[in-house]
């Protein structure tokens, strides 16, 4: 993997009925805590990922959440992150997410999904959550997405007992995932090559990780770090998963109204 070096940045963004303001509050440089591969051939497919190490402090991954939904482009250009990667399942025509978000220790929207990624100071962790129950206070953020792929380097897909009937999840398709090493360290990854949901947990299982998720993926498969795009989503996202190296992201003010588009949800 490539060592990158991080940035701090304070941008303010204003997009239609958009506004948002974000300060990142600076912290000491943490040079080799974010690396990439782009185009490695894993167990057949070709995969983009990246690797996060989040126990070695300085850094922080947290959700962003743009509610009239936004080109993934843009929403870098806004936040500046050190990686991005797109993130939870959305309806196309609301823009409505499918999954909760905790956003800086606020549950900003609560969802129907069961499995959540967790990020509480330094540690992150993959588990299920107890649907309607607020969730602020309790961790620093949570994307909830899914279904589950790997549980204690053990391959559990089992989407159709969480409660998944689009049958387009089930056939091999472009696939966003999340994982966690037995280190700690955060696996963001865009598989290419179409492939189910038991060969990306396979994936993800080759790269070291022992928990892992599966994120919105199809069209919204979106992939950044460093400067790069590794992969650019057909449509535009509602919500992304961010490394930052500040430990503190500031949102200021959110107002946003959502825009028409096709029924659906988003896959």
């Amino acid at each position: 993997m490539r060592p990158i070096k991080q940035r701090t940045a304070s941008c303010q963004w204003q997009m239609g009925m958009v506004c948002l303001m974000v300060t990142l509050l600076p912290a000491p440089m943490a040079l080799g805590q974010v690396g990439y591969t782009y185009g490695a051939k894993i167990l057949g497919a070709r995969v983009h990922f990246v690797v996060v190490n989040l126990p070695a402090g300085g850094l922080m991954i947290t959700p962003v959440y743009v509610p009239s939904g936004a080109p993934f482009s843009q929403m870098v250009a806004a936040y500046r992150p050190i990686a991005a990667i797109n993130g939870t399942f959305f309806h196309l025509r609301t823009k409505r997410p499918i999954g909760d978000l905790v956003i800086s220790g606020t549950h900003v929207h609560q969802g129907k999904l069961r499995t959540a990624f967790f990020v509480h100071g330094p540690f992150a962790f993959i588990a299920s959550i107890p649907l309607g129950r607020d969730l602020t206070g309790k961790v620093d953020a949570l994307l909830a997405c899914g279904p589950r792929l790997l549980t204690d380097g053990r391959v559990t897909v089992y989407p159709k007992a969480e409660g998944f009937r689009d049958a387009r999840l089930f056939r091999p398709a472009r696939r966003s995932v999340l994982g966690i090493t037995k280190g700690g360290k955060v696996v963001m990854a865009v598989i290419v090559t179409p492939v189910t949901l038991s060969h990306a947990a396979q994936i993800l299982k080759a790269l070291g990780c022992v928990d892992a998720m599966n994120l919105d993926g199809g069209g919204s498969s979106a992939l950044y770090c460093a400067g790069r795009y590794f992969v650019r989503p057909t449509r535009p996202l509602v919500t992304a998963l961010m490394v930052f190296q500040a430990p503190t992201l500031q949102v200021t003010g959110l107002n946003a109204e959502g825009s028409e588009g096709d029924d659906g949800e988003s896959h």
